[in-house]
């Protein structure tokens, strides 16, 4: 029988991919008004990617709740068997009830003293049927939702046999280890906090300059890896009708760690990126793919570069970063 906060099941590999929500706020300046929405109560999973070892045994599925209710809020957590790559056993689900769609992996409750942010757990042991096998991405989704709807983290993503080799979520208040280098004078990154979710966030709004600022991961070995992608989450707010795009993505091999990067060589993978955000809404980016032979090296550099048209409202926008992860095999 599943319980509340701890559901178990057997041991492998894995990593896991989900959508949350977070709004606003930056380091420089005076930030717009946020804007909270409506009080609809909402589900969301804590995260949309979550990296593990098999030596790990277990994975943490966390979902939480928005503007509950006076009431109990509960969702059923199911496993999606059309969409993910992983068989149900992997997740020791095969015997568990099977509605069509999927197996269902348990079911969270909220009591009716639940406030926003509080946290609901599912923990899954892991089965590894075979050593080294290609990674396989098993995927987790909402229903039977009572008393509130399914927010915008409304996805999770397991992949099995994916080695986390970096990961930033913020959570910690700080953008360590990742620096920031402003190449104007313009409002550069910091950290933003919004519905118990930190983040890293740059808006040029209130600047003395247009931006161009770089949120540049440390140093990473790629030599131990292959198969490398990166992933995120991203968010926008506002719109600068001067630029096309205000967030890029970068790589770099030759990068000295604290330098101008734009004295540098940087391959631009900003295309790769399956979703970027239209509205106030975060989107996973997809996976990227860094297993090119221009990616490999000891010391690879990736980089979220910021730019503005300008300084007020209609040339410059808030972008949001969060859950920055490589892994690799």
């Amino acid at each position: 029988m599943h319980t509340l906060s701890s559901l178990r099941l057997p041991a492998l590999f894995l990593a896991v991919a989900l959508l949350v929500g977070g709004c606003d706020g930056f380091d420089s300046g005076t930030p717009p008004t946020q804007s909270t929405g409506g009080s609809e109560a909402t589900v969301s999973f804590k995260t949309d990617n979550i990296s593990i070892t098999e030596e790990s045994g277990e994975v943490t599925i966390e979902v939480t709740v928005t503007n509950p209710p006076n009431d109990t809020v509960s969702a059923e957590v199911l496993y999606a068997d059309g969409t993910s790559s992983t068989s149900p056993s992997d997740f020791n689900l095969a015997s568990s009830p099977n509605v069509g769609s999927g197996y269902v992996a348990g079911r969270v409750v909220f009591p009716d003293t639940a406030t926003t942010g509080n946290t609901q757990t599912l923990t899954l042991d892991i089965t590894d049927e075979e050593e080294n096998e290609p990674k396989e991405e098993g995927v987790f989704v909402f229903q039977n939702v009572t008393n509130a709807s399914v927010g915008g983290t409304n996805r999770l993503t397991v992949a099995i046999g994916a080695i986390e080799i970096f990961f930033k979520d913020f959570e910690d208040g700080s953008l360590g280890p990742m620096s920031v280098f402003n190449v104007t004078n313009g409002n550069g990154w910091g950290v933003g906090n919004f519905d118990n979710n930190t983040y890293a966030v740059a808006n040029a709004f209130g600047g003395s300059e247009a931006s161009n600022s770089w949120l540049i991961s440390p140093a990473i070995n790629f030599n131990d890896f292959e198969g490398e992608t990166l992933t995120f989450r991203n968010k926008r707010r506002f719109d600068d009708g001067g630029i096309e795009r205000g967030l890029m993505v970068k790589v770099s091999t030759d990068y000295d760690g604290s330098g101008n990067p734009e004295n540098f060589t940087w391959t631009d993978v900003s295309d790769q990126v399956e979703n970027y955000s239209q509205d106030e809404s975060y989107v996973a980016s997809g996976e990227i793919d860094l297993s090119g032979s221009e990616f490999q090296g000891d010391e690879v550099y990736i980089a979220f570069k910021y730019i503005s048209s300008g300084t007020g409202p209609g040339t410059s926008e808030e972008w949001q970063v969060d859950d920055v992860r490589v892994v690799g095999r």
